[in-house]
């Protein structure tokens, strides 16, 4: 079961639903050590002034923020002066259909799970779970995680109550400023390409299992680690994969290669 990070209540209305929040993810990224190369021992990492090169202590230093070129510095009381109030309570402002949200918007998602297992607590878990399955609807509040207030969408997830941090709109780049991609005609694929490519997509489309994909890079990693181990010496040849460029130019006939990708489809 994992640890706990947060407790408190989702309410709407006039509904309280005591609940406790867990990560929804687990961390399975391979995590280095600094280390000397030549030894294997550990270094350390120290904090010096660019001023005059000496080490500052943990407890003087400072938060410099650079305004207008003029650094501006700010003290933990300071800071924690400015910090929302860590309320333990997620009050919704609004359901929003679940479509209207961009998913560039989700940030980190976690579990909420009921507060207890007290019967007043789960009959209000379960009623806020089973509306929301049955409208489809997205509830969108705010929460303070840390000395952070985020804005969170909460929603049901595999019978159980899910809420992702999101990001502000500002934070999200206006994809109408990107002209990467010509205007108008100007290089219009014919109907007939986009007719065979939708027959394509049709041909290779799946149900989504996300448990058939698997992360190569660090199946790949972890087979490097565990040779070496073995091996007790130090790999004289471990030739970088050279990236595949062949994705990245056009095909100089579209529709030749739309026929040959559909036929591999199909199996002819």
């Amino acid at each position: 079961m994992p640890n706990t990070i947060w407790t408190g209540t989702i309410s709407f209305g006039l509904v309280a639903v005591p609940v406790r929040m867990v990560s929804a993810t687990r961390d399975l990224d391979i995590h280095f050590h600094q280390v000397d190369g030549r030894t294997g021992e550990r270094v350390s990492t120290r904090r010096v002034s660019e001023l005059d090169g000496e080490e500052v202590r943990w407890e003087e230093i400072g938060r410099g923020y650079d305004l207008d070129g003029q650094v501006v510095v700010l003290t933990d009381e300071e800071l924690a002066a400015a910090a929302p109030e860590r309320t333990h309570m997620i009050e919704i402002e609004e359901f929003v259909d679940s479509s209207e949200i961009d998913p560039a918007q989700f940030d980190h998602p976690y579990l909420l799970l009921p507060g207890s297992d007290a019967e007043g607590v789960t009959r209000a878990y379960r009623l806020l779970r089973d509306a929301m399955a049955k409208t489809g609807r997205t509830a969108i509040g705010r929460v303070v995680l840390r000395s952070n207030e985020y804005l969170a969408a909460v929603h049901e997830r595999d019978q159980l109550l899910s809420l992702s941090t999101m990001l502000y709109a500002d934070e999200l780049r206006d994809a109408s400023e990107n002209d990467a991609v010509p205007p108008r005609e100007l290089w219009a694929p014919k109907p007939a390409e986009v007719s065979t490519a939708v027959e394509l997509i049709d041909a290779l489309a799946h149900d989504f299992d996300p448990s058939t994909y698997e992360d190569r890079d660090r199946t790949r990693l972890l087979e490097m680690i565990a040779s070496k181990r073995t091996s007790k010496r130090k790999s004289e040849s471990s030739a970088a994969r050279e990236p595949d460029e062949g994705g990245t130019q056009a095909a100089p006939d579209l529709m030749a290669a739309l026929r040959e990708s559909l036929a591999r489809a199909r199996g002819g």
